[in-house]
């Protein structure tokens, strides 16, 4: 079971525009706040570096959300 967090009604607004539709609150919330990567010992070998880096050049290409917008309003949140 996960933790609750309470989050300013603009923000919320936020992460539910930019949530793919496969993805959940979660996941939306994790790709977007920039969350750290998965420890590389424990996924080491999931997938070849080839693999990595075409999947990687994909996501990169893919994310056309505002983040930065929102990460300069948040620094001015009091």
């Amino acid at each position: 079971m996960g933790k609750t967090i309470r989050v300013d009604d603009w923000f919320h607004e936020w992460i539910r525009a930019e949530k793919r539709k496969d993805e959940t609150m979660r996941e939306a919330l994790v790709r977007l706040t920039g969350a750290p990567a998965p420890d590389p010992d424990v996924v080491s070998g999931i997938i070849s570096r080839e693999d990595g880096e075409r999947m990687k050049a994909k996501i990169e290409e893919a994310d056309v959300s505002s983040t930065s917008d929102v990460r300069s309003r948040m620094g001015n949140d009091p």
